[in-house]
């Protein structure tokens, strides 16, 4: 039984054919790579997935669920966590106050909120920057963090809300070896917890250890 399909996606930009036909499973638990040299069409992949692109053909379903034509915040609510590329942060809010938002956002109080954000949804927040070891920086200022940690800070994000499938767009891009090594063991014990992961990634040493399976693309095609 697969929890996300994908079948037939293909996508177009004028003359230039970003996907073609691509086709892939991804099984409850089971942890996908796609790899490729940039301009394989990886991102767009994703992008459909995720809702910020409408595919021109194919199909993607999850849980049975076809995600064709449902805007981001329809599937990241059926249980889709999603990372991308550049972190995308409030810098004036606290570490904590990023995750809050997130959360908020997701149960549909931020149009109705009647308490300050401080005060909604901490529990679920200050869990997810424990998964992602960055609790003791809750209170910081989010412009005050480096690039790593704004890095974990996109993964609290996108597990704060407990999605089943976590995709993960070039996490480790920009980071140390360092860093990309504190960061190995969160998305292990990410799996440990049963989560399906798709992530695309440069660093192939890394990716190596935690993917199951590891889709190579090319020209949009698989």
């Amino acid at each position: 039984m697969s929890l996300l399909s994908v079948t037939g996606l293909t996508k177009s930009f004028g003359g230039v054919q970003a996907l073609r036909g691509v086709d892939f499973q991804v099984a409850p638990g089971e942890a996908v790579a796609l790899i490729g040299p940039n301009g394989a069409g990886k991102s767009t992949c994703f992008n459909a997935i995720g809702g910020q692109l409408v595919p021109d053909a194919g199909s993607i379903e999850y849980e049975g669920k076809k995600l064709n034509g449902l805007p981001p915040h329809r599937i990241w609510r059926l249980g889709i966590g999603r990372t991308f590329q550049v972190a995308a942060t409030f810098a004036s809010l606290t570490v904590r106050e990023n995750v809050q938002m997130a959360v908020a956002s997701y149960r549909g109080l931020l149009g109705r909120l009647i308490r300050p954000l401080r005060a909604l949804c901490r529990d679920e927040a200050d869990e997810a920057l424990r998964t992602v070891g960055l609790l003791d920086q809750a209170d910081r200022a989010c412009g005050l963090l480096s690039y790593g940690d704004l890095k974990r800070l996109e993964l609290a994000k996108a597990i704060a809300l407990q999605p089943d499938l976590i995709i993960l767009d070039e996490l480790f891009s920009g980071l140390s070896l360092a860093e990309v090594a504190s960061i190995v063991p969160i998305i292990e014990k990410l799996r440990q917890q049963g989560k399906s992961i798709i992530m695309i990634e440069h660093r192939l040493k890394e990716l190596f250890k935690i993917a199951d399976r590891v889709i190579v693309m090319n020209h949009g095609e698989k």
